[in-house]
């Protein structure tokens, strides 16, 4: 198990004072106190701080509870004009949100808090929010960003230190395990195991042992992948001996999870089993919903075909644990609806206050404006009278001459734009005709080679005909027989790429066709991947499909659809080329180009990533226009996307959208009704 945003602000909440207790007895019988004062406490910053501390107190077991309280603090530090208390409430509502899985909102909500923190000039504070930033990044597979963050939370934290101050403190030894866990992350196992033993040497100096069970099971990671068995099991049974001591039931689910699946492939199947009950008992005292799921999974897989009833009772625990999961999200939208409510109603508030103050000032400016705009519009309407007739006999002369010039204008508007969607279509069959020779080279191959081997065989078989050896004419005859089957296989292959070829050339679009989406989706990456590849041979890029087979047959206009994946490939394919001309020094990016297709009720997705070199904010909002581009001159006529857009929303009732960052990729999202 990582240390995710939401657990880690658990622990430096602990470190200030404002921590769980270490059973949950004990912390059941803090919050019951917290709540009893809460009662009493008038609305004042002491109220903040109990909102504050009982919000932490009931982020791992009821993240909505959570994220409610630290709403009302967060609102309570508006109105008393406490920056702290609002800084802090932001942070518990970030907490809440992570423990259920929502970290674009949570990490919104961390840089609100950090922004508050620069202004109070709260170094320790900042440390804190960029270190679960840090992990919420690493949560959502940022690596290289979350590494950045980490970096820079350590030199805050260094830096708000007093001078020669021991720099050994247990914040220190958290930061030093997250930079293990990204390290590993990555497959830097040195790195790793070197930022783990820094982490564990500074718990014992701190006799701080709350995550040294995080730190044992990270360094038993680190030894499977160094394919050292013997001592990963000792690092797992020493976190599982920490984790006793402290009572931390979460890493202790976490380390016998893998325990389970340490013997899961070599046995014994008892060991096994035991590990992945405990796993589970640790997970159900502890609320961890994650961990019960996955325990209760592996069980079920354990006993299923060994005893269906312990394997169905694991099942309907997997099952209820799922559903306990889902009904988190429900409340956690629901959750994010009223906060954004609220803050919608204080904006408006506010705009009506400074409305009315406004005009109050406006009022008075406009009363002299109108004495002067009426002085001087009776001097112009004085001369206006003299010089009227001369300028209506000019402006209607005028505008003859210009609405003769505009319909000119418009006729030649007309003809370009015909002449560039011609250009358009005609790009992209050129595209697609450089994919299909390299689609068609392989089957005209098979088809010459065998032809040739063939013929030899012809002459071979009359050879044994004529020695009278008719066993060996048999075999040859039936070899001969083989490579005619793939003659005639290999060229139905020719002949469909043709057809496809020619299908897509058409001008007339047709009827909808009942298509195999999936297939057309694969076979049009293919070909847009030839053909780039045609054009630029040191080109490459991993291409990476997930089509759902509940996509099945669906009724498209297919050469339109065709043509709409292809431009979507081969912008695709243009982003990553271009990320990778400018990033030359960067030895381990790869240029990635993926699809995914998804079926769901009334309607199916497709959706085209890559990881180039995205589009700026203020872009995405034109590139849907007609012929805007973003491609140099000569290289692009601004009507692809434009052509895609009305081919998916007109002809065939869908959505085509966009979502990009800039420097990091793109996705395009094709959704059809059903």
């Amino acid at each position: 198990m990582k240390i995710t945003a939401a657990s880690l602000i658990g622990w430096l909440f602990l470190l200030l004072g404002i921590g769980f207790p270490g059973k949950m007895q004990a912390q059941q019988a803090k919050i019951d106190s917290l709540r009893q004062r809460l009662r009493h406490q008038p609305a004042d910053t002491a109220r903040v701080l109990l909102l504050n501390q009982l919000g932490m107190l009931n982020y791992q077991t009821k993240p909505d509870t959570t994220y409610r309280l630290g709403q009302e603090a967060y609102q309570l530090a508006i109105q008393l004009g406490y920056p702290r208390g609002q800084a802090r409430g932001l942070t518990i509502m970030a907490a809440g949100l992570t423990t259920m899985g929502d970290y674009p909102k949570a990490i919104r909500l961390m840089r609100r808090s950090i922004r508050i923190d620069e202004r109070i000039h709260d170094r320790q504070a900042i440390a804190r929010n960029l270190n679960n930033l840090s992990n919420a990044y690493s949560d959502q597979k940022e690596n290289k960003l979350a590494l950045q963050t980490l970096r820079l939370a350590l030199k805050t934290y260094l830096a708000s230190l007093p001078p020669h101050a021991d720099s050994r403190t247990v914040f220190c030894a958290i930061i030093f395990l997250n930079f293990g866990e990204l390290h590993l992350l990555s497959n830097e196992l040195d790195s790793a195991n070197y930022y783990l033993q820094q982490s564990y040497a500074l718990t014992e100096v701190n006799h701080f042992k709350n995550i040294q069970g995080n730190i044992l099971y990270d360094m038993g990671d680190v030894a499977i992948r160094h394919h050292q068995p013997a001592r990963a099991l000792h690092y797992y049974q020493r976190a599982i001996a920490v984790c006793r001591a402290t009572n931390s039931l979460v890493p202790a689910a976490e380390t016998y999870l893998r325990l389970a699946r340490f013997y899961q492939p070599q046995g014994p199947l008892d060991s096994c089993l035991m590990a992945a009950q405990r796993a589970l008992s640790s997970s159900q005292k502890s609320l961890y919903l994650a961990g019960t799921l996955a325990a209760s999974q592996l069980l079920a897989g354990l006993y299923e075909g060994k005893d269906d009833r312990q394997a169905l009772r694991y099942y309907k625990v997997a099952a209820a644990a799922k559903d306990s999961l889902f009904s988190q999200q429900k409340t956690k939208q629901l959750l994010m609806l009223s906060f954004e409510e609220q803050q919608r109603q204080q904006e408006l508030a506010t705009a009506r206050a400074d409305f009315r103050n406004r005009m109050g000032l406006y009022g008075l400016l406009a009363v002299v404006g109108l004495v002067l705009t009426v002085a001087v519009l009776l001097w112009r309407t004085t001369r206006r009278q003299q010089r009227s007739n001369q300028l209506l006999s000019q402006q209607k002369q005028a505008l003859d001459y210009q609405r003769t010039t505009a319909e000119h204008a418009l006729r030649d508007l007309q003809a370009t734009q015909m002449q560039l969607v011609q250009k358009e279509k005609m790009a992209s069959l050129g595209e697609l005709t450089a994919g299909i020779a390299h689609e068609m080279q392989n089957p005209l191959n098979f088809v010459n080679n065998f032809a040739e081997v063939s013929a030899e065989l012809v002459g071979d078989l009359t050879q044994e005909l004529d020695r009278g050896d008719s066993q060996e004419a048999r075999a040859i005859a039936r070899e001969l027989t083989q490579n005619l089957r793939k003659i005639n296989q290999h060229g139905h292959r020719a002949a469909a790429i043709v057809t496809g070829m020619l299908a897509h050339s058409r001008a007339d679009t047709g009827p909808k066709q009942v298509t195999d989406l999936n297939r057309l989706a694969n076979e049009y990456l293919q070909l847009a991947y030839q053909g780039v590849r045609a054009k630029d041979k040191m080109f490459s890029a991993e291409l990476i499909t997930d089509f759902d087979p509940a996509v099945g047959l669906v009724p498209v206009i297919p050469q339109e659809l065709g043509r709409v994946l292809l431009n979507l490939y081969n912008n695709a394919f243009y982003a990553v080329g271009k990320r990778q001309q400018q990033a030359a020094e960067e030895v381990r990016y790869q240029p990635q180009v993926s699809v995914r297709t998804h079926r769901t009720a009334g309607q199916l997705q497709i959706q085209v990533w890559d990881n180039g070199t995205g589009i700026p904010l203020e872009v995405q909002q034109k590139i849907f226009q007609p012929f805007f581009t973003t491609k140099p001159a000569g290289e692009g006529t601004g009507l692809g996307l434009s052509l895609s857009y009305d081919s998916v929303t007109k002809s065939h009732g869908g959505t085509l959208t966009v979502e990009s960052q800039a420097g990091q990729g793109t996705t395009f999202v094709v959704t059809l009704p059903l």
